[in-house]
């Protein structure tokens, strides 16, 4: 008896092993995602729009595309002017998969918002935004800063200190929050992007100092353990929402 019990004990922790490893699998891959939103992708300003659901900056294999495919919403901003929705759809292109549209021939300054509601994963409602802001001159990007659809924002402001980012939550700053600055042209040991994590201040904000003109990309992810519900007949605990910036600016900064 002693022997089956003992056999028993094992086989149990093999099991809770096995489900253990399978939650954090199972969770991995889209916590570490991000929704990025790149106007003038081709460079030309032809107005071309891509948008990447990869952790990293750039087209993957689109495993997890769907729900962005199926629910996300993009709108064209542009200064003293009304918001106008962008359709993106699904590509193809060798083995990646990305979502592609266009806003028509853009000049001058300009945002693209993007906010999608993603689903239940890992038991978790989870929502994904995306904002890309090409601005020309500090009042343009005082204009463009922050969108009116976009319930989780990294909002820009430039100061005599240089760039501000300030991460708002249904309009709400949102204090001691992790704020991510990819370093694209920065590569660890492993190949991959390097990432400076900041945190946020009690406004919510986060001083990132001077910057030349050029193209920046920040994330921040925002939990709620608590609030519950049901969203497609299926019951969820906890709230995510991950959003991203994408800040073009230009030679006047």
């Amino acid at each position: 008896m002693q022997k089956q019990s003992g056999h028993t004990t094992g086989k149990g922790i093999l099991i809770l092993a096995a489900v253990i490893l399978y939650t954090v699998l199972a969770v991995l891959p889209v916590q570490a995602h991000n929704l990025w939103l790149i106007g003038d992708a081709d460079g030309k300003g032809s107005g071309l729009v891509h948008l990447y659901f990869e952790h990293h900056i750039g087209p993957g294999d689109g495993a997890y595309n769907g729900p962005i495919v199926e629910r996300g919403k993009t709108w064209l901003r542009r200064p003293d002017k009304d918001s106008h929705p962008v359709e993106l759809k699904e590509i193809t292109e060798g083995e990646t998969k990305y979502l592609t549209g266009s806003t028509g021939p853009v000049s001058g300054s300009y945002a693209l918002d993007h906010t999608s509601l993603y689903g239940i994963y890992a038991g978790r409602l989870d929502f994904f935004h995306g904002r890309f802001i090409k601005a020309d001159t500090k009042e343009d990007l005082e204009k463009l800063a922050e969108s009116s659809d976009v319930p989780v924002q990294i909002i820009p402001s430039w100061t005599d200190k240089g760039l501000m980012l300030q991460i708002k939550y249904f309009a709400l700053p949102w204090a001691r929050t992790p704020l991510w600055m990819m370093q694209p042209e920065e590569k660890g040991e492993d190949g991959k992007m390097k990432e400076k994590e900041m945190q946020t201040n009690s406004k919510g904000e986060v001083l990132i100092g001077k910057l030349k003109p050029g193209t920046y990309h920040f994330s921040t992810r925002i939990v709620e353990d608590d609030p519950a519900g049901a969203f497609e007949n299926q019951a969820y605990k906890g709230l995510m929402h991950g959003s991203t910036l994408t800040l073009k600016l230009g030679s006047n900064f």
